[in-house]
């Protein structure tokens, strides 16, 4: 994702502007259904598909990590998307590919159908991401954009609530059914105020015509500090995350022995800590740099990890979805808020589309070693240990990271007389861009 429009967007006059919380609050919606349901209502339902089908949670891992793959090719076509058509009408056809792949979720009646919803819904939730950002970057005013980024991916959590809710009461046979039919109506309904609260906007610029200029781009982008920064921290995030949630209702439910109350809880803790963290982080994250924001969210989630790997109790699992709800919530926004405040727009929106693409791929194959490890032993423990080993790696480097940025700061920006750290640190932002 970008903030390209951070110094406003060519040829959209102040008018064009919405209010920050109603433009929050419309992207936060779209992404509860493209991500939140999307990504989220499989694994919070896994036990209960798992019955329904007769399947182990090899074949269901492998569901998901289908999706992940669609996931992934649709953040790889994503930039040459949003450069051709219209964002308003982008999120709209993405919101009526999800009522179409819910409903085929409502009818399925095993993990191959079940794959194709997923990866029907997976394949233009990317895009529909990355034109949710470009669309929030025109129509708010360049002082809000890193806490309507930041709220806007939070959606994810509002969703994961939700599917909570879901896990808690739907809880006999083809019950489960019932929460992609309430994912349709929502579909429905937010589509609808997309269409009637956003104004029309053209394509972000004209399709480029040769595949040379592409690639010039691409390569540019790792060249870049932080378009790498940017990629390698997606990659860290989707294998660390996407892994853990996956299994986090099943392990609750097999491991630990919970009821439907207990997986509900987990979902409504990650959930309410991933929107209070979004808020919070996200207007943090226009005072000081991206990256100390992630680290901290960063530590907070291995540390859940740590707890969760010692005590191996429900308990511990309740600690973990904590830190993960404090870190997955925020995560992708920041690292947006990242990519724009360090990268020229173009350069920025590849380098965000290419983690999200590394992202889901990479975390393919943590869900899938992880299925065939719990078929295998019965226990999530040894990936869990993987996990907070990988996290903890994370956390150290982004410490090394905003230490070297802060030194580069300092001799970019030399302390002067009469002068105050904030100020200085109001146009720092050049610090990101080597």
């Amino acid at each position: 994702m970008t903030t390209e429009g951070g110094a406003g967007a060519p040829g959209l006059a102040p008018k064009g502007f919405i209010g920050t919380g109603r433009a929050a609050a419309l992207f936060c919606a779209v992404i509860m259904v493209t991500h939140g349901f999307g990504n989220g209502l499989v694994p919070a339902l896994l036990p209960r598909i798992g019955e329904s089908f007769g399947s182990g949670y090899g074949a269901l891992g492998l569901a998901v990590s289908s999706g992940l793959l669609a996931y992934g090719l649709g953040a790889a076509v994503g930039v040459r998307v949003v450069d051709v058509f219209p964002l308003r009408g982008i999120i709209l056809a993405a919101l009526s590919v999800c009522v179409v792949g819910f409903l085929v979720a409502v009818w399925s009646t095993s993990p191959l159908v079940l794959a194709g919803s997923v990866v029907l819904i997976s394949l233009l939730a990317p895009i529909s991401w990355s034109a949710s950002v470009r669309l929030i970057a025109r129509v708010v005013e360049p002082s809000s954009l890193g806490r309507v980024t930041v709220v806007a991916s939070s959606g994810a959590g509002v969703g994961g609530g939700i599917n909570g809710a879901f896990a808690f009461f739907l809880a006999r046979p083809d019950e489960w059914r019932l929460a992609f039919v309430v994912a349709t109506a929502v579909s429905a309904v937010t589509a609808l105020a997309i269409l009637l609260s956003l104004p029309g906007t053209p394509a972000s610029r004209p399709r480029l015509a040769r595949t040379t200029v592409r690639q010039r781009d691409w390569r540019a982008t790792w060249a870049v500090r932080t378009g790498r920064v940017v990629i390698l921290l997606s990659v860290a995030a989707g294998v660390g995350a996407f892994t853990f949630v996956s299994y986090m209702s099943a392990t609750a439910v097999d491991e630990f022995g919970v009821s439907p109350a207990g997986v509900a809880v987990l979902w409504w803790i990650a959930s309410s800590v991933g929107l209070t963290a979004a808020v919070v982080m996200g207007a943090w994250s226009d005072r000081v740099s991206p990256v100390l924001v992630i680290g901290v969210i960063s530590l907070a989630y291995s540390s859940g990890l740590l707890v969760l790997v010692l005590t191996w109790s429900y308990a511990g699992l309740m600690v973990a979805a904590l830190g993960f709800g404090f870190f997955n919530y925020p995560i992708w926004g920041l690292l947006g808020h990242l990519a724009g405040q360090g990268m020229e727009p173009r350069l920025a929106v590849r380098a965000f589309s290419g983690g999200l693409t590394a992202a889901a791929w990479c975390a393919v194959s943590g869900i899938a070693l992880a299925g065939w490890w719990i078929e295998r032993t019965g226990s999530f423990r040894i990936p869990v240990i993987v996990l907070a080993v990988l996290s903890s790696l994370v956390t150290g480097w982004l410490v090394t990271e905003y230490a070297r940025r802060r030194v580069g700061a300092v001799f970019q920006h030399p302390p002067s007389i009469g002068v105050e750290g904030p100020e200085r640190a109001a146009g720092a932002g050049t610090e990101n861009a080597r």
